[in-house]
């Protein structure tokens, strides 16, 4: 028997249009994807108001691909950071305890 999913229907208007979405993640999270990328929309649209609904939804997503890289960057340089840190911080152990530091 397939596991069943937990699903939510939820009408969202992005941009003036409404769609259904269906998905199993609580239905204010839902609405509020859709509200940042409504929000998104129509900041790209005051800037570029001549474009076509599809290139408005195309500028859009390259717009939070954009963020998403961004903040994915940054995550990654804090990752090594943490990691270098930990790395200098095993080290000094090792020399404060005068032998190598294992972690199992």
């Amino acid at each position: 028997m397939p596991d069943l999913i937990n699903e939510n229907k939820v009408i969202v208007n992005i941009f003036g249009e409404e769609y259904p979405i269906i998905g199993d993640n609580d239905p204010d999270y839902i609405n509020g994807v859709a509200k940042y990328v409504d929000t998104k929309m129509k900041e790209v649209a005051s800037i570029s108001p001549s474009k076509a609904r599809d290139k408005l939804a195309i500028l859009t997503a390259l717009s939070i691909a954009s963020e998403l890289k961004e903040k994915n960057d940054i995550l990654d340089r804090m990752e090594k950071q943490k990691g270098n840190l930990l790395d200098n911080l095993l080290s000094r152990l090792d020399k404060a305890l005068g032998a190598p530091f294992e972690i199992d």
